[in-house]
């Protein structure tokens, strides 16, 4: 979940070398990890990312790459709702102002896309749950996605233009949750090579994000929404996250798919 933040942080030394390894790959599939629901996914050439929240102050951990710096290297900017800890202005103010990427987003974006990010329209691509499209090799099929909230219940702001993603690109399949408690949507979607998921409070926790996973049975398993903001007691439903309770919960096989990645580093996706 998340309130509005403020933006703008000063640039870390490591900015440049995730830069430099983002331009060098070429070939194949990676993915990065940049905070909280941030993905950078690279096949070949097309770059890609979801929930950028790359700006703001409120991270206590910075991101490793710069706004500024991803603009011109992104094709794709995937937001899964309003959320400003996963449709952050600023960053997406940026990508726009300098770089020529493409928005993804639920309709329930666009006001603060309009007003806040200052995006012009036509960079916009609104995603509707259930509705595939693709725009260039990139294929897309947006999911339901219901927001949660603390004490495992369903956000009462919860809205039903929120959206999850499944991308096929270089032959891939990836699911990117969003926000969202356990839906079957989710449970229907098949042959998921890559999933990105949240066992937090407000999301799949830690019974049902094992049930996900056991029904999915996908090839890499990256849990994220964890290890960016500070947590406190008023917040740790959403800061929190559950990681390493859901790989010891899974079978021998699966937890050698499950990887807990650190801010800024690549795994290549085979």
């Amino acid at each position: 979940m998340g309130l509005m933040l403020p933006a703008i942080r000063m640039r870390s030394s490591i900015d440049s070398q995730l830069l430099d390894e983002i331009r060098a790959h070429n070939n194949g599939i990676a993915v990065w990890w940049v905070g909280h629901n941030g993905w950078l996914v690279k096949s070949n050439n097309t770059l890609i990312g979801t929930d950028l929240a790359l700006e703001t102050k409120a991270r206590e951990i910075p991101s490793p790459i710069i706004a500024a710096d991803l603009a011109k290297e992104i094709d794709i900017s995937f937001v899964t709702h309003e959320h400003s800890d996963h449709f952050e202005r600023e960053t997406s103010k940026i990508l726009f102002e300098k770089g020529d990427c493409l928005f993804v987003m639920p309709a329930s974006c666009l006001e603060a896309a309009r007003n806040e990010a200052k995006i012009s329209e036509d960079r916009i691509r609104i995603a509707e749950p259930r509705k595939p499209f693709a725009i260039g090799d990139v294929q897309i099929e947006p999911i339901r996605a219901i927001h949660g909230n603390s004490n495992y219940a369903v956000y009462y702001k919860a809205n039903l233009q929120d959206c999850g993603y499944v991308i096929t690109m270089g032959g891939k399949r990836f699911l990117q949750m969003g926000d969202s408690v356990l839906l079957e949507d989710q449970l229907f979607v098949k042959d998921i090579d890559v999933l990105f998921f949240s066992p937090t409070e407000h999301n799949t926790y830690i019974d049902n994000s094992v049930i996900l996973i056991n029904t999915l049975e996908p090839k890499y398993i990256f849990p994220q929404h964890r290890n960016t903001f500070k947590v406190t007691p008023e917040n740790r439903f959403w800061t929190n996250a559950y990681p390493y309770e859901v790989k010891l919960r899974l079978s021998k096989a699966l937890q050698e798919r499950y990887h807990i990645l650190e801010m800024g580093k690549k795994i290549a996706i085979l």
